[in-house]
C-alpha cells in the first residue's frame, strides 16, 4: 500500500550545533515525507532530501529563527497567502496523496502576551484570540482548493484526549467544533497513541481530513529529552502515517 507519512516536532528553535546534529538524526530516520517544524530554525536543514516553505523571520535574537517550516519531500507547487505570515505558513504540494493543502502553525501558549507589548494579553486569552481566526483561514483554504485534501499541523498547545495535560477546555471545544465544521479529524489524540510511547499527551498535532481517519495512525513519537538525558526540545515529536487508497 502507498502511504504518506506526515511528522511534526516544535524543536525548541534548533539551538547549540551538536545537538541540532542529534535534531537531524532523528528527523532523517524517521523519514516522513511532510515536517512541520515549529519554533526552529534555518540551521535545521532538511534542503538534501526535502523544499522548506518558511514563516518570516520571528525576532528571536539569532538570525534564522521561525515559527513555523514546512519541509516536503515532493514538489512545493505555491506558497499560499496567510493572514498571519510569522505565526503560520500555508503551501500547496505535490505528494504520494497527489495534491495537497499543509497548514502549519503555533497557536499561543499560557503566558503568550501578544503583539502589543503596551497592552500583554492575559493568560490563554491570545488562543482564545487567534484560535477562531485560524480556523476561519481553514475554512477559507478549503473553499479555495475543493477536493484537496487540507492537513494542519504544528504546535496547537493543547492536548486533545486522556487526562487534562496543557491547554483550556474552552480551546479543545473550539477546536473540536472546528474540525467538526470542516471536516478533519485530529490524528494524535492521547488516545490513536499505544501506550507508554510518551510520559505526558502530545500538545503538538496532526489534522487530517476525515475521511483519511480510519487510514491513519500515529507511527512514531519521541520524548524531546534523549534516553541519555540530552535534551533537544521541551516537547515530544510524532509522525503519523495514512494509508492510501
Amino acid at each position: 500500500m502507498t502511504t504518506l507519512r506526515i511528522g511534526t516536532w516544535n524543536v525548541e528553535y534548533a539551538a547549540a550545533a551538536t545537538k541540532n546534529a542529534a535534531r537531524l538524526a532523528r528527523l532523517r530516520a524517521e523519514d516522513a515525507d511532510v515536517w512541520v517544524l515549529t519554533e526552529t530554525h534555518d540551521d535545521l536543514d532538511l534542503s538534501r532530501t526535502h523544499t522548506p516553505v518558511r514563516s518570516v523571520q520571528r525576532p528571536t535574537g539569532r538570525a534564522g529563527g521561525r515559527w513555523t517550516t514546512v519541509w516536503s519531500r515532493g514538489p512545493v507547487l505555491q506558497r499560499l497567502d496567510v493572514d498571519d505570515p510569522i505565526r503560520t505558513v500555508a503551501a500547496l504540494l505535490e505528494s504520494a496523496a497527489g495534491r495537497l493543502v499543509v497548514y502549519g502553525t503555533v497557536l499561543p501558549w499560557h503566558s503568550d502576551l501578544g503583539p502589543d507589548p503596551a497592552r500583554p494579553a492575559k493568560a490563554w486569552t491570545e488562543q482564545d484570540r487567534v484560535l477562531p481566526r485560524q480556523i476561519a483561514e481553514w475554512r477559507r483554504l478549503g473553499e479555495r482548493y475543493p477536493g484537496l485534501p487540507l492537513v494542519v499541523a504544528g504546535d496547537l498547545n493543547m492536548n486533545l484526549g486522556g487526562k487534562h495535560h496543557y491547554g483550556t477546555a474552552r480551546g479543545r471545544a473550539r477546536l473540536r467544533e472546528g474540525l467538526a465544521e470542516l471536516g478533519l479529524v485530529c490524528a494524535t489524540e492521547t488516545e490513536r497513541l499505544p501506550e507508554g510511547w510518551l510520559r505526558y499527551p502530545p500538545i503538538d498535532h496532526v489534522l487530517v481530513p476525515a475521511a483519511w481517519g480510519p487510514r491513519t495512525r500515529v507511527v512514531s513519537a519521541w520524548e524531546g529529552t534523549t534516553a541519555a538525558g540530552v535534551r533537544l526540545s521541551d516537547h515530544s515529536g510524532l509522525v503519523v502515517e495514512v494509508g492510501l487508497l
